[in-house]
């Protein structure tokens, strides 16, 4: 009997980790709706997601770039330079690197319109398959591109600050993520 108890509780958490839309509990134990951000979407719908906007919110102001490097940066980022973020909003390491990055970039005065935000679900995998075209293995991952070629990428977490290793990225630096031959 108790393998039985077991293995429905195993079961409806399994089928309740891989819905598209979660039931979260809130402060006063009301349940509230939570959807993943699936396929290509705007920033704004990251920053006024009903579940997400307060994590958002508090990462991207308690994240301090370095100075210093963000002027090392700056020359590196011309009209050519393109970024794809691909994330999930489901995983931790997105709601706390994804606004932390897109401080990175407003203090650059990056271009906005530069900048692609694509969302897997919690199997790392959207109805466009761009899990496949973009060969995502783990997420954050945020791609650099220059004139449309794949110059390198971050993935999943930072080898050193989130600046150092863009900075190491755009400067040609021989910067290896964390899955680098993998």
């Amino acid at each position: 009997m108790k393998n039985i108890i077991k293995l429905t509780l195993l079961f409806i958490l399994f089928v309740g980790c891989n819905s598209k839309v979660k039931k979260e509990a809130n402060i006063e134990n009301e349940d509230i709706e939570y959807v993943d951000l699936i396929g290509k979407f705007k920033r704004l719908e990251l920053e006024k997601h009903s579940f997400l906007k307060d994590s958002f919110n508090l990462n991207y102001k308690n994240y301090k770039p370095e100075k210093r490097i963000l002027g090392n940066i700056k020359p590196f980022l011309d009209k050519n330079i393109s970024i794809k973020i691909i994330m999930g909003t489901w995983c931790d390491d997105s709601r706390l690197l994804v606004p932390q990055f897109l401080k990175v970039m407003d203090k650059l005065r990056f271009n906005k319109r530069k900048i692609e935000l694509i969302g897997l679900d919690n199997e790392k995998k959207s109805p466009d398959n761009y899990h496949e075209i973009y060969d995502i293995i783990n997420v954050p991952t945020f791609i650099f591109y220059r004139e449309e070629k794949e110059i390198n990428r971050i993935v999943e977490i930072t080898i050193e600050t989130l600046e150092k290793d863009i900075f190491s990225i755009l400067s040609d630096s021989g910067y290896e993520n964390a899955y680098y031959g993998f």
